[in-house]
């Protein structure tokens, strides 16, 4: 802890040096980014205008991405030939940019908050598919086996047994799809014009409130930061409890 705070405090030390011998409208003090994120958090038109649509939408597209991800993740570990069929559609939203399958989809529905949620369920299905996959393969035979011969109840063998194997595979996805959301969530709404952060974003830029900019900055940081400490204290997320 020690350590993260004095590697923040370099960071720190060394934007205000720069932003002493640099013009305020492209590079503004700490201090002027703190008073910006301290009114915009005060402002509830903030909250209630770009925060809250962004982080409903991102949860969103999370819920159906995994509401996908993991079925489709069970059903190709059990037969070869469906993870095969799979396979291809799997590689394309794994590989096509996340910009260019924004932009098709902005064409497709005209953006919104649907284009949004679609988004970012595309692009974070595949991860859920293959943490699930790759979560069944973990689970030890023998231990199931044994389990199975010793007759133990099916919710005890899946607490004890496939639970913790399948967890370290979907936790770590987990933290990785909330922080890969919300900046699919961002992008989409500064490529579609959907109110947001992204939204916000695109007008501080436009009028070069460059305090206000880099506010929205540390804000979107924090919550990224906020959720990834959240889910690192979850079993099984290769975190700290």
């Amino acid at each position: 802890m020690l350590a993260f705070a004095l590697g923040c405090g370099l960071l720190v030390g060394a934007w205000q040096i720069v932003a002493w011998q640099t013009l305020p409208a492209l590079l503004p003090a700490p201090m002027t980014v703190a008073s910006a994120t301290v009114a915009l958090l005060a402002d509830p038109a903030f909250w209630s205008g770009a925060l809250a649509p962004s982080l409903l939408r991102m949860a969103g597209g999370l819920s159906l991405a995994i509401a996908a991800g993991i079925p489709l993740g069970i059903i190709g570990h059990r037969s070869c030939r469906v993870a095969a069929f799979l396979a291809p559609l799997r590689l394309l939203l794994m590989g096509i940019p996340a910009p260019i399958l924004v932009i098709l989809f902005i064409l497709w529905t005209r953006g919104g908050t649907w284009t949004v949620i679609l988004s970012v369920a595309a692009l974070l299905m595949p991860v859920f598919q293959v943490a699930v996959a790759e979560g069944l393969r973990a689970v030890d035979p023998q231990i199931d086996e044994m389990a199975r011969l010793f007759r133990v109840p099916l919710s005890k063998r899946v607490r004890h047994v496939i639970w913790p194997a399948f967890w370290t595979a979907l936790g770590p996805a987990l933290r990785i799809g909330v922080a890969n959301g919300l900046r699919v969530t961002l992008l989409t709404e500064l490529l579609s014009g959907a109110n947001g952060l992204g939204d916000a974003v695109q007008t501080a830029q436009t009028y070069l409130q460059t305090d206000r900019l880099f506010a929205l900055v540390l804000i979107i940081l924090a919550l990224v930061a906020a959720f990834d400490a959240a889910l690192a204290r979850l079993p099984g997320t290769g975190g700290r409890a």
